[in-house]
């Protein structure tokens, strides 16, 4: 798979991410700065690609250990060159399946990006990686919550960003028996983008909160230093 070397948070990460096909975008990082991560935890991401999301959280927790699991092994090649460059350890890559997922032991927290977009409701990219990447084709946002579910410890934590036309998804996560504690409604001006939430197996504040990522078109001061490697929490005193 051909690729770039892009630099990011200010040149101080680089990630290679593919040439042709499927980029990370704004999602990855909102998702990478929001997940709030303790010394001494393990870690899980699912449906990681290439890596942004999981190399991202490590520059922004130095301490953290992660595993990531897709299921596209060209991008897992991507990833694990993406550690090499960054000199990052304790991350490690592995090829599997979420519906299948070859761990026996439990995850102080999980996180992930899914692909959100309901494929018999758009026009689905030829591309084999475009398509598992953005579409539900490999696996429905289902799939993610009960991998989720079988993997998370009892008071562990799973974060994850959607779109907001997935208005189901909150349906979704408690049939799965998950419950709100943290939300956060993104704006792009006066448009809600996206939602990310954090999740418990039990019952817990739910709170909630908005950020604008955008403000007459341009970023907002605070998502230009979140651009530069700054944790969004860091802007929200209510989740603090």
């Amino acid at each position: 798979m051909e690729a770039r070397k892009d630099r990011f948070f200010r040149g101080k990460i680089r990630i290679l991410q593919p040439r042709k096909g499927y980029r990370f975008s704004l999602d990855t990082v909102l998702l990478a700065s929001w997940a709030e991560i303790f010394p001494e935890e393990l870690g899980l991401e699912l449906g990681g690609g290439f890596g942004p999301a999981s190399i991202m959280v490590k520059f922004l927790n130095p301490g953290a250990k992660i595993i990531s699991i897709d299921i596209i092994e060209d991008y897992l090649k991507l990833f694990k060159q993406s550690l090499s460059l960054n000199k990052f350890s304790e991350v490690y890559p592995v090829c599997g399946d979420i519906k299948l997922p070859p761990f026996k032991e439990k995850f102080n927290y999980i996180f992930f990006n899914p692909p959100y977009l309901e494929a018999n409701k758009y026009r689905v990219s030829p591309k084999r990686e475009i398509a598992l990447s953005k579409y539900e084709i490999g696996a429905k946002l289902e799939d993610f919550f009960l991998c989720s579910q079988s993997l998370l410890k009892k008071n562990g934590r799973v974060y994850f960003i959607v779109g907001s036309q997935r208005k189901d998804a909150e349906d979704i996560f408690k049939k799965m028996g998950f419950f709100t504690s943290e939300a956060l409604e993104i704006f792009d001006g006066n448009e809600e983008k996206f939602r990310i939430f954090t999740l418990r197996k039990e019952k817990s504040k739910g709170l909630i909160g908005k950020f604008k990522m955008k403000k007459g078109g341009k970023y907002t001061q605070e998502m230009k230093r979140i651009l530069e490697g700054e944790k969004l929490r860091k802007f929200l005193p209510e989740f603090s």
